[in-house]
């Protein structure tokens, strides 16, 4: 190991201890200062690392949450993020922590989220022995202005490290798009089943060809542009799943059953989620987990115990009111929020729905406007809009039917902490990245978030 490498190992645990005395998350600038002292630090700490990547559009904080969990559950430990920071310096963060200041790793394994554009760097730095892409979106416009920018960032990054195994969405016509641009081993993953029984709310979007542009017919379609699709002019069809979920069964609030086809034999998958897009997220884990050669009984039991990453499915008890963080990222995936939240046998009356446009979350909130708020308020939904892009928030709701006395604005999260305490009802929060975290902060002062999956 290099005196460089050892310098920036030894910036960034520093930097990261004086952070984190001061209350700081500390996962970014540390990395960034230790890239500052040794540019190829991520390549250095990651040589000799058994690594799984994991990137896409929605999921892969999810998904990269159940990979890790069952790989400490294996082998007892790993390198990995906690927070979910997706970009080098991040990844840098936390490959130093899991080092020793002469550069040995304390763990084997390393769990790697990506964001869809970083992989350009990651994967040459990393070398992953397999890459899980869950799915790709229109997400964030203004960095991926089209349906195929991010799937060719990943593709670029796929041609550095021939050697590794990809595992893809097999009903995700971008994602399974990349498998014919590289010639890397592909594991395929999929749902096979309806994840919801009263449908969907963005069954009326066509979905063109991501080849030739002509419409795609579905022979089953699970959410969005997502299932078992055919181009009827240039041929261009679904794979058939390797890992693929057959069936769901005992639907608890916080839990169900999964039937998995693996290969030509079936077996049951207790996890502990319920959204349909985290059915999904639970085929891809369970993929990248025996893909990555963990036993598959291993892989089974984590998932049976997953708890979830900070702002998704949170609790807090505030003074008597439970209020529910959820996170919202674009069009696509509120979409499937507001799936799960009406086909619960109780969904909620009272909103708080906060809006931003920081870097996090893209610069442009027109995405708001393709969501169905439509199924999931009525005129006695009473509604709180908060963040910098309030008013959006607020003029989107009004056209979907929310009463104007019904809704109140709240910028400030403390004063908004305040009156979510008041209510003294459920209050379900729909947020995105950067406001669910300004509100999340606000919260933790006072309250301590509840173990949403806790029996």
């Amino acid at each position: 190991m290099s005196l460089k490498t050892s310098a920036a190992i030894a910036v960034c645990q520093a930097s990261y201890k004086a952070m984190r005395a001061l209350g700081r998350t500390a996962r970014a600038l540390p990395g960034k200062l230790a890239l500052k002292v040794d540019p190829d630090l991520i390549r250095h700490l990651s040589d000799g690392h058994q690594t799984i990547m994991i990137t896409g559009t929605n999921g892969k904080t999810t998904t990269t949450h159940m990979v890790q969990q069952a790989i400490i559950d294996a082998y007892g430990s790993a390198a990995y993020d906690p927070s979910s920071t997706n970009l080098s310096q991040g990844i840098a963060t936390t490959l130093c922590l899991d080092s020793t200041l002469g550069g040995k790793r304390r763990s084997n394994w390393a769990v790697i989220e990506s964001d869809e554009g970083a992989t350009k760097c990651l994967m040459p730095a990393t070398l992953p022995q397999v890459l899980v892409v869950t799915n790709l979106y229109r997400d964030q416009v203004d960095r991926y202005p089209t349906w195929t920018t991010a799937r060719d960032y990943i593709i670029e990054a796929i041609k550095t490290s021939p050697d590794t195994v990809l595992v893809l969405d097999a009903d995700c016509q971008v994602t399974a798009s990349i498998a014919d641009a590289v010639p890397n081993k592909v594991v395929w993953f999929g749902m096979e089943c309806a994840p919801y029984e009263d449908g969907v709310a963005d069954f009326d979007e066509r979905v063109e060809c991501v080849k030739c542009g002509t419409p795609l017919e579905f022979d089953r379609r699970s959410f969005a542009h997502l299932g078992d699709f055919t181009c009827p002019s240039c041929g261009y069809a679904h794979h058939k799943a390797d890992v693929a979920v057959v069936g769901i069964s005992d639907k608890q609030e916080k839990s169900c059953s999964l039937t998995l086809r693996v290969g030509e034999r079936e077996l049951t998958l207790p996890v502990n989620v319920r959204a349909g897009y985290d059915v999904y997220n639970a085929a891809a884990a369970f993929a990248g987990l025996i893909t990555l050669g963990v036993p598959e009984e291993r892989a089974v039991q984590a998932l049976g115990h997953f708890k979830h990453a900070a702002h998704r499915f949170e609790i807090f008890d505030v003074d008597g009111t439970q209020a529910r963080l959820l996170l919202m990222k674009n069009t696509a995936g509120c979409n499937q929020l507001i799936n799960m939240l009406v086909s619960e046998e109780h969904p909620p009356t009272n909103l708080v729905c906060l809006l931003g446009k920081e870097i996090m979350d893209g610069l442009s909130t027109d995405w708001i406007q393709d969501v169905r708020w439509e199924k999931l308020v009525t005129p006695q939904t009473r509604v709180v809009v908060g963040g910098p892009c309030h008013q959006d928030m607020a003029d989107r709701l009004r056209r979907a039917g929310v009463a104007e006395e019904r809704m109140s604005a709240q910028t400030d999260y403390a004063a908004l902490v305040e009156q979510i305490a008041a209510m003294q009802e459920p209050v379900t929060v729909i947020a995105n990245c950067s406001t669910v975290e300004a509100l999340r902060l606000e919260l933790v002062k006072k309250y301590e978030p509840m173990d949403y999956w806790a029996e």
